[in-house]
């Protein structure tokens, strides 16, 4: 299945004081990445929520809370890729965040993550030496992070 990634980081500078333009920029979002999307139930859940958020929303502030609070969002984090969260950071803002200490965690333990500095070659992730390793963490040696598929895909990266 094609899956249309997110970007690292905030979709809106809105918060929730600002109700109305988050709920628009949560929809916007949505429309961006299920446009492309061949995930049925992925873009099915996105169109119920843009439906939700189309038929009656712009004017109900109790309408445009519940679009943020539960459709949108929960349509939103089905484009999570791994290590990849949807939510609100401690500054208010919503977007897509890495969960580094997860990955760094996984990484340690070698629960299906490896990681490599940039540059440097990769272990074997195929059978029969890496048939656990499912996931390529890279960090640069200015300490951004790029996540990589084991097929060397890349699925984020961050600053």
């Amino acid at each position: 299945m094609t899956k249309s990634n997110p970007s690292v980081g905030p979709i809106s500078d809105a918060t929730r004081e600002d109700l109305e333009t988050l709920a628009f920029d949560f929809a916007w979002t949505l429309r961006k990445l299920s446009t492309a999307d061949r995930d049925r139930e992925r873009r099915r859940a996105a169109l119920a929520a843009l439906a939700q958020y189309d038929g009656r929303a712009e004017d109900d502030e109790g309408a445009l809370g519940n679009f943020v609070d539960t459709a949108g969002r929960e349509a939103l984090e089905g484009y999570c890729s791994p290590y990849l969260r949807f939510d609100e950071n401690p500054h208010g803002q919503f977007g897509f965040w890495p969960d580094i200490s997860s990955l760094e965690d996984d990484a340690r333990s070698r629960s299906g993550v490896v990681k490599v500095n940039a540059g440097d070659p990769w272990p074997p992730l195929w059978p029969p030496h890496g048939d656990d390793i499912h996931y390529v963490m890279e960090v640069n040696d200015h300490g951004n992070v790029t996540l990589y598929s084991r097929s060397r895909r890349e699925l984020w990266s961050c600053v």
